[in-house]
């Protein structure tokens, strides 16, 4: 009886390790992401399309090359998602959109119902999509929220910011990425 009870702890040992091992295999590309943005280095961001969260079509991020692009994710659920969503939508509406910047607001690890209650509380106007599953939230190593990103115009992430934005932030970030 006690060998059985070792033999099952030992199996259920080693499966442990082979689920632990994957996850940090799998991550380990995200997250290379996300410490090569926040070293300076200038990753490419990954690429993705999404469903538009109004329902009228898909935003890419290839079909934004040439622009600056903000990416901002976020849940609805998220605390520090509604102290940043004036910030955002402030600076959508005063400056970005009128100077060629793009603006992309990804709900994730959120429902869609919830999220468009969300952009509607908030009067967002900016592009948002949704990232069902998770799965872009993922591939850019996206580990709280909001976490948001802002790309060059060749897709490359000149600065991240873990945790709510900042007006005087976006503006240096963005900045940053026109000269790049």
């Amino acid at each position: 009886m006690k060998r059985l009870a070792a033999i099952l702890v030992a199996v259920a040992l080693l499966g442990l390790g082979i689920v632990l091992g994957r996850a940090v295999i799998t991550s380990s590309h995200a997250n290379g992401f996300v410490a090569a943005a926040a070293a300076g280095a200038l990753p490419a961001a990954p690429e993705f399309t999404l469903k538009r969260l109004d329902g009228t079509g898909v935003v890419s991020l290839k079909d934004l090359r040439g622009q600056v692009v903000v990416v901002n994710f976020w849940a609805s659920w998220c605390n520090p998602c509604k102290d940043e969503a004036p910030i955002l939508e402030d600076l959508w509406v005063t400056e970005a959109k009128a100077a060629g910047v793009a603006l992309i607001g990804v709900d994730t690890q959120d429902l869609s119902d919830d999220a468009r209650t969300f952009a509607r509380e908030y009067g967002l106007t900016y592009p948002l999509v949704h990232d069902d599953g998770g799965e872009v939230a993922r591939d850019w190593g996206v580990a709280a929220f909001p976490e948001t990103f802002v790309l060059d115009r060749q897709g490359r992430a000149v600065a991240w910011f873990p945790g709510a934005v900042t007006a005087a932030g976006l503006r240096e970030a963005i900045a940053k990425a026109k000269t790049e």
